[in-house]
């Protein structure tokens, strides 16, 4: 992995949080992308109570 693709990863894994934090703070569900970058289950999510 060259530390180009590391740095890219770092900031879509932080921009996918920002998102999800957004989201649930809004009381929705994050989008597919988001929740696929950060490794959640879109399924799993849905049954946790916001």
């Amino acid at each position: 992995m060259s530390v180009l693709h590391f740095i890219r990863s770092v900031f879509r894994t932080f921009r996918a949080a920002g998102n999800a934090a957004s989201a649930v703070e809004m009381h929705r569900i994050p989008s597919v992308r988001d929740l696929k970058t950060l490794g959640i289950d879109r399924a799993a999510f849905k049954q946790m109570q916001l």
